[in-house]
């Protein structure tokens, strides 16, 4: 009993004593495992602080980068502004061509008449503008005017002032050769004198007669009097004029067709001759000399009418007229140059659509011609950038499949308003750069880097020392005793996305961590020791 109770003390105490050894043990662990963190942290924090960069002086470029497609800054479809038939093309696509220069031409027989008639219509215009101004009249149509005016007056003189003896004397020689004529032909043509003279006589008196009836018959319609009692005599003096001229024609035509002309033509030379001596024997009625004085009246007034000077409504409707004239010419000009088909700028032939005999008009497509000298690039921006690009920005732009090309450029123009697809804002930015090089099309995509900010010999540092506190920044400056840290308040500046300007709280030389951590751990021993 008591062999089984020590026993049992025995194995009680062996079994704490093993579990006391197990947990030293443990405990020992423990101890080492937490000294070798500490001295990995010690290490860490000591290899953090030796991670250090100096503070440099140096230039800092800001940019915004993206991509776009290459397009011609002028690009233009051409066509004539006149309908017409083509009948040369002077180019082809991929031609280069300056501005000015004639790509193709339209039958312009039609244009050229047209100029000449308006050419000629002008100087129509032009000489009645200056006839005008000088006077209505040539120097020959005054003298014929003038001349006119004398023979007038000197008719009216000479039947105001009656015939003369010598007038009448040869008034009555005419008379009596031209009756002697006249019965010579007689005679000759077999009629007796007396019956042909007889029926001369009758139609003498008749004319007469006739002439008499319708001067009463004028004068009563002048009257506007319904005088029947003239028109009646009127008629009859007709009927008797006509039976008394078939009377004498019948006893002409016995003589034969020759003959009877002789007669006829001596009859009518006496006939003259008697009239021109009953003027000169008969004073000159009133009715006479009112006709002689309307004669020259009217030929003064001629005469005045061309030696008047042009009024200035007469001028100005001759100058109107030029001005027109002047018109129709530019105008036909115009249509004529339309006809040859100019390029507008220099640059590059893109699509030719007609051929010699093509009908075309303002409506039908030509030639296309594509400015290659000067292209630009649009690309798009996200809000964030776009507040910092501004007009006329420098841009470097590259092209990943000319890998040796490279060009700068310019923004030209920036959206005033973005453009909203799939919940995305963005802003159209244009990119100009001027082209030399036959390798760049249009279509392709380029590579923009915009410069939006240019310093130089600032303060700088590696965007890896900042961190962020508050609404600022601050590095982490190594302790002079090499243990620890001091954190630094900095102004910062412009960044270029891997080095950033430092305005204030560093300077030059001065060293930092590049890869700061927010605290260095600090070793502990088993049970705080």
């Amino acid at each position: 009993m008591a062999n089984a109770t020590l026993a049992r003390k025995r194995g009680i105490r062996g079994r704490w004593l093993g579990a006391g050894i197990v947990l030293v043990i443990v405990a020992i662990i423990v101890a080492l495992l937490i000294n070798g963190a500490g001295r990995a942290a010690t290490q860490a924090g000591a290899a953090s602080l030796g991670n250090t960069v100096a503070v440099t002086r140096g230039d800092l470029v800001s940019t915004i980068a993206g991509s776009g497609t290459i397009d011609a800054e002028q690009s233009l479809g051409l066509s004539f502004q006149v309908g017409g038939t083509v009948t040369e093309v002077l180019v082809k696509s991929g031609d280069s061509v300056q501005a000015g220069q004639a790509l193709a031409k339209l039958d312009d027989r039609a244009l050229q008449l047209a100029l000449t008639s308006a050419k000629a219509s002008l100087a129509s215009a032009q000489a009645r503008l200056q006839q005008a101004k000088q006077g209505n009249a040539r120097p020959e149509d005054i003298a014929a005017a003038q001349a006119a005016v004398a023979s007038a007056q000197a008719n009216y003189d000479k039947l105001v002032a009656g015939a003369t003896s010598t007038d009448l004397a040869s008034a009555q020689a005419a008379v009596a050769s031209a009756q002697a004529a006249y019965d010579a032909a007689v005679v000759a043509a077999g009629t007796t004198g007396s019956q042909l003279e007889a029926a001369r006589a009758s139609l003498q008196k008749a004319q007469v007669a006739l002439e008499k009836a319708q001067l009463d018959y004028t004068d009563a319609i002048q009257k506007n009097a319904n005088d029947r009692a003239a028109l009646a005599a009127y008629q009859q003096a007709q009927i008797d004029y006509q039976q008394a001229k078939a009377n004498y024609d019948s006893l002409a035509d016995t003589a034969g067709s020759d003959a009877n002309s002789k007669i006829q033509a001596a009859a009518a030379q006496l006939e003259q001759a008697k009239a021109n001596l009953a003027k000169l024997t008969n004073p000159a009625t009133a009715a006479d000399l009112a006709a002689a004085q309307a004669s020259i009246d009217q030929a003064k007034a001629n005469l005045a009418k061309l030696t008047a000077p042009a009024t200035e409504t007469d001028i100005a409707i001759q100058e109107a007229a030029v001005t027109q004239a002047e018109a129709a010419v530019k105008q036909a000009e115009l249509n004529l140059e339309q006809a040859t088909l100019r390029a507008p700028f220099a640059g590059l032939v893109t699509d030719v659509s007609i051929v010699p005999g093509s009908q075309v008009n303002a409506a039908t497509p030509a030639i296309s011609l594509m400015d290659v000298s000067t292209m630009h690039v649009k690309m798009l921006l996200n809000e964030n950038d776009v507040v910092r690009a501004k007009l006329g920005q420098p841009v470097q732009l590259s092209i990943d499949s000319l890998p040796d090309w490279q060009a700068t450029g310019a923004v030209d123009y920036i959206a005033p308003s973005a453009q909203k697809v799939n919940g995305v804002v963005t802003y159209d930015v244009k990119v100009t750069f001027a082209n030399s090089d036959p390798r760049i099309k249009a279509g392709m995509t380029a590579n923009l880097t915009i410069v939006v900010a240019n310093k130089k010999g600032v303060l700088l540092v590696p965007n890896t020392a900042l961190l962020p506190k508050g609404a600022g920044h601050v590095v982490q400056v190594p302790n002079a005793d090499g243990k620890g840290f001091t954190e630094v308040d900095v102004t910062t500046g412009l960044t270029d996305g891997t080095n950033t300007e430092i305005v204030s709280g560093l300077s030059e030389g001065q060293r930092i961590i590049a890869v700061p951590t927010s605290a260095v751990p600090k070793p502990r021993g088993f049970f705080g020791g």
